[in-house]
């Protein structure tokens, strides 16, 4: 649905708010601006909670450029989540790691030091401040150096610099819906346009200017989306639940 299509279904038909007269102004109780702002409210909500825009390497959300000695990068502000990553130099992603293990001094260490002994990881690291440290192509990255930050291991080269790193990423849309551009469509999934739609009605429905009876209708319609929120997390998980079978780890079954 285009903007002009969701205003048109939203103010006329959902709130009946759209009477010309004869004469005079229009008595619309609810700005086409107030109702814009609802949509945009509701793709956030959408994208929040059940990750409906899940895309690969798109620009400028899903792809970061490397640069030589820098081992940190700041992420779009649309990033919610960074599924994987692959160099464009290579065709296998990256592996996937938190952030402390890509600092643990133990890659730099001779011996490694014990990850769940705070001090010991401590005294390698303070044993390891003067050693040199690995670069070069990358090997891993994690997600969580800070908000919206990724840490790529090792810093990167010269001979890496300018490589680009496609990220698979679930985000929230990018370019909000606004009244300069009624022929502009909600970026998430085409399914959920009509939910949007009622989504900024229960919002309007539920305002304290709006007669006592309408409120109910209101509250209606925001739980409504909320399940349709609901529904969309729990398709979206049934979606990527892996089929992999568990198999028998190597250094603990030993056949007798």
């Amino acid at each position: 649905m285009t903007l002009d299509d969701m205003l048109t279904y939203t103010a006329s038909e959902l709130l009946d708010d759209r009477t010309e007269l004869v004469t005079g102004d229009n008595d619309d109780l609810w700005s086409d601006s107030y109702l814009v702002r609802q949509f945009n409210e509701a793709q956030k909500i959408l994208c929040r909670r059940a990750w409906v825009i899940v895309e690969y390497g798109s620009i400028p959300a899903g792809s970061i450029t490397l640069r030589t000695g820098v081992s940190v990068y700041p992420l779009h502000k649309s990033v919610l989540r960074v599924y994987d990553g692959t160099p464009t130099t290579q065709t296998a992603p990256l592996g996937r790691t938190e952030d402390i293990n890509l600092r643990d001094t133990s890659v730099v260490t001779p011996y490694p030091a014990d990850a769940f002994n705070a001090v010991e990881l401590g005294q390698a690291a303070s044993l390891a401040g003067g050693l040199a440290t690995l670069s070069g192509a990358p090997l891993a990255f994690a997600s969580d150096a800070a908000s919206r930050t990724l840490r790529v291991f090792p810093p990167p080269t010269s001979t890496q610099n300018g490589v680009k790193v496609y990220m698979k990423v679930a985000r929230l849309p990018i370019k909000e819906l606004s009244l300069d551009d009624m022929d502009a469509e909600p970026e998430v999934p085409a399914e959920f346009h009509l939910q949007i739609c009622e989504y900024a009605a229960g919002k309007a429905l539920t305002l304290p200017n709006v007669d006592a009876d309408q409120k109910p209708e209101g509250r209606r319609l925001l739980a409504a989306f909320d399940q349709v929120v609901k529904e969309a997390r729990q398709e979206r998980q049934r979606a990527e639940a892996s089929a992999y079978r568990w198999n028998f780890s190597s250094t603990t079954a030993v056949l007798r």
